[in-house]
């Protein structure tokens, strides 16, 4: 019997033990929430969150920090980009001292009951704090009175471009950090001492589809304004544009049209509608290509380095153009002088052999006849007789004269509308009806493309390699 009960006493001496270990640990968790509640109550006791730490005495330093997290939506339009980053304020607040060995993370909601710095950027378009699923903010404090303020925010900033060497360009994107408030007497701002000088950068920003980040930057500063100085810090983002989009899709098929206007130059003078069409299609896709960018760009007052290559270009499938106009003038002029050789040829030989059929007879009477008597039994009638056009101009070449003329220039009009082609192909300078209009094309098939491919040489070079 005394066996059973020493067991059964022996059993529950374990439970006892355990029970009071749980109340031992919901004592003291009950004793730490009631002494953190106390210390916090004591904390805000008495705390004028309107004023600032060191009131009246030395300036309040706060330390800023950067962690960013996406750079995007660079604007050339607007002129500005979109930053979203961590930002982290710490400061020293002496009311804030307590005696807890550790330092407490706290709610956001105490940030209503302590003073916090009224941070701004200065050439922020607009900003925003983040409040998916809460207020994305952390506050610490330790028990020096060091106050850690952390919150996530997404600026849009202005960045002015310069855009002269677009799409080659490099471009410098700052960020300036000042209180709106305080001046420099009350408040200065620092960055952290860091191996980054306070700006992280996500490595994920190096897959940016049109810009490469190069480097970051940071500088300390004091700006003046009419009411004093104020502390500002500034970080700065270099970028560097990938021009792959535009050599796809800009440069390349500016290229080909303006080598698919030289096909012109391979198409006889005298296929009008071909050569005018193919000219005109090529000047209209260089100017749809020149309008489509200029709609994605600001309205700058200098020519951009894409707008030069557009605007060659531009000029060089309007030169096929202007060379086929001069190559039809050519071909006018010669069929002009052509046309007018012949009939005086024509003339001539009209004379030549009026003299030649018609003999001298002495009249009877020893008078030479009257040339228009035509009732004269001596001398048949020729029709050619009564025309001199050259001898007596005030006098019109007869009917017959003018049916061989008219017939010899309608077959002129049916020839070929170019020159006879010389031998070789000469420039005569000399007189614009010398020059033989098909040589015109021979020329420009070798002046255009090596115009062009200098052009290409100079401008790659000017822009891409120096």
């Amino acid at each position: 019997m005394m066996m059973v009960r020493c067991k059964g006493g022996c059993a529950l001496i374990p439970c006892i033990i355990v029970t009071l270990c749980f109340s031992a640990v919901h004592s003291t968790s009950s004793g730490s929430a009631q002494d953190m509640t106390a210390l916090l109550n004591k904390l805000i006791k008495g705390y004028d969150n309107r004023l600032r730490p060191n009131f009246g005495g030395e300036p309040v330093i706060i330390t800023v920090g950067l962690w960013v997290l996406s750079i995007d939506s660079i604007n050339v339009v607007d002129m500005d980009y979109k930053l979203d980053f961590f930002l982290r304020q710490l400061w020293t607040d002496p009311r804030l001292r307590h005696s807890w060995n550790d330092t407490l993370a706290l709610s956001n909601n105490m940030l209503d009951k302590i003073w916090v710095p009224d941070t701004y950027f200065e050439n922020s378009k607009s900003s925003k704090f983040h409040k998916v699923t809460m207020a994305n903010k952390l506050l610490s404090i330790s028990p020096d009175g060091g106050v850690h303020y952390n919150a996530r925010v997404t600026v849009r900033a202005s960045c002015p471009m310069d855009l002269r060497l677009f799409p080659f360009d490099q471009q410098k994107c700052n960020l300036n950090i000042e209180s709106y408030g305080y001046n420099a007497e009350n408040m200065q701002y620092q960055w952290e001492n860091r191996t980054d000088k306070g700006v992280a950068v996500n490595k994920k920003l190096d897959d940016m589809p049109q810009y490469n980040l190069t480097e970051t930057s940071t500088k300390r500063y004091f700006t003046e304004y009419y009411s004093g100085n104020w502390s500002r810090l500034q970080s700065s983002f270099g970028f560097i544009r990938r021009s792959g989009y535009f050599l796809i899709h800009i440069y390349a098929p500016s290229a080909l049209i303006v080598i698919l206007s030289w096909i012109s130059f391979c198409i006889p003078p005298d296929s009008t509608a071909a050569r005018i069409a193919l000219g005109i299609t090529s000047v209209l896709t260089i100017t749809t290509i020149l309008n489509m960018l200029n709609t994605a760009m600001p309205k700058v007052s200098y020519v951009k380095a894409i707008d030069l290559y557009l605007i060659v270009s531009f000029l060089f499938v309007f030169g096929v153009l202007v060379e086929y106009t001069f190559v039809l003038y050519v071909v006018n002029v010669h069929n002009k002088r052509l046309k007018r050789s012949m009939i005086e040829q024509e003339i001539q030989e009209a004379e030549e052999d009026h003299q030649i059929s018609r003999p001298r007879k002495p009249a009877m009477n020893g008078n030479v006849p009257h040339k228009n008597h035509h009732n004269s039994h001596d001398y048949d009638y020729d029709p050619l007789e009564s025309y001199s056009a050259f001898s007596n101009k005030s006098k019109k070449p007869s009917s017959h004269l003018c049916e061989r003329s008219k017939s010899k220039s309608s077959d002129i009009e049916h020839r070929p509308l170019t020159y006879p082609r010389t031998p070789q192909c000469r420039v005569r300078t000399t007189c614009l009806h010398m020059i033989d209009p098909d040589c015109i094309d021979d020329y420009a098939r070798v002046l255009f493309p090596l115009m062009f491919i200098l052009f290409n040489i100079v401008y790659w070079i000017k822009f891409v390699i120096l």
